[in-house]
């Protein structure tokens, strides 16, 4: 996996949670700011819709799964937090459907262009279901709890403990897997499922035999998703291209002329690259969207 592409996504899912399980939706907000400047209603409008189904689909899940683990386990200060982020997704999925709605009213974009953004948005949302899951042992919920936990539990000698929540995190993991891509229709991750599931019961076995120290066994995640097949991020050769492209374009040039220290971040989007331009004083830039097909700069803002 290319790390630039992960920059900005490693930064929302360690320091700030509750902006994370939100991603999907943040994502679809170039898009939805794209055509607000336009004011191409229509379009707007479908993707106000697709930021909420990122919550309904991806956010409302997660948090769910975690919220109960932390409420079954004792986590209370954990589960609080959880439920605050439940009111949180609730305001924003209101929002998103209430401006899609105005956004409809004020439409007058032709048929065909709206199935063809429909198109854009299936794969938009084929990208983002899986992300979570694919990314569960790199980002969030692993390294801010139960790697810490596992840490603390290994440090007083109680490995066994340790073992059990490694084995509650592969459950975790699956449960993903079976409440997102799978609740929604995606193909082929049953598998991905089954394979976590099964980890974590070999853990457990592990775990009742009393041990007195972690075994290697316990890293065997490591190599699910390389025997599963999981698709990998684009090329370095694709990144260089399209970082190219967008660095290139006028208004990027002309704009960080004078400028040091800003940092550009591909990410793919399944049917269009976003790459944004951002330091570490002011944040992001300025964003560029970059068709795949064509490879041709669709907008600069």
């Amino acid at each position: 996996m290319i790390r630039a592409l992960w920059l900005l996504s490693i930064f929302l899912l360690i320091a700030q949670p509750s902006l994370a399980i939100r991603e999907g939706t943040a994502t679809a907000e170039v898009f939805i700011k794209r055509y607000t400047q336009t004011c191409d209603f229509g379009r707007l409008a479908l993707w106000h819709e697709a930021a909420a189904e990122c919550l309904r689909h991806i956010s409302v899940p997660m948090n769910e799964i975690a919220h109960d683990y932390y409420k079954r386990r004792g986590y209370e200060k954990w589960a609080a937090r959880g439920k605050k982020e439940v009111l949180e997704i609730q305001e924003h999925y209101r929002d998103h459907r209430t401006r899609a709605k105005a956004a409809w009213r004020k439409a007058k974009t032709a048929e065909p262009h709206l199935n063809a953004e429909r198109e854009k948005i299936a794969k938009f949302m084929a990208i983002w279901l899986p992300r979570y899951p694919n990314q569960f042992y790199e980002f969030g919920i692993y390294p801010t709890f139960f790697r810490k936990q596992q840490e603390l539990a290994a440090q007083q000698g109680n490995y066994a403990k340790a073992l059990h929540l490694e084995a509650d995190a592969a459950e975790m993991c699956a449960a993903q897997y079976e409440h997102i891509p799978v609740a929604y229709g995606l193909k082929h991750y049953e598998k991905f499922r089954d394979a976590y599931l099964r980890h974590a019961t070999h853990l457990r076995e592990l775990a009742r035999q009393n041990p007195q120290a972690l075994p290697p066994e316990v890293d065997n995640r490591k190599q699910i998703q390389d025997l599963l097949e999981i698709q990998r991020g684009p090329s370095q050769e694709t990144v260089r291209t399209i970082l190219h492209i967008a660095k290139s374009d006028t208004q990027v040039e002309k704009t960080f002329a004078d400028q040091n220290g800003v940092h550009a971040h591909p990410s793919f989007q399944g049917f269009a690259w976003i790459v944004r331009f951002s330091n570490h004083s002011r944040g992001n830039l300025l964003t560029v969207i970059i068709d795949e097909k064509t490879m041709e700069v669709l907008d600069v803002f």
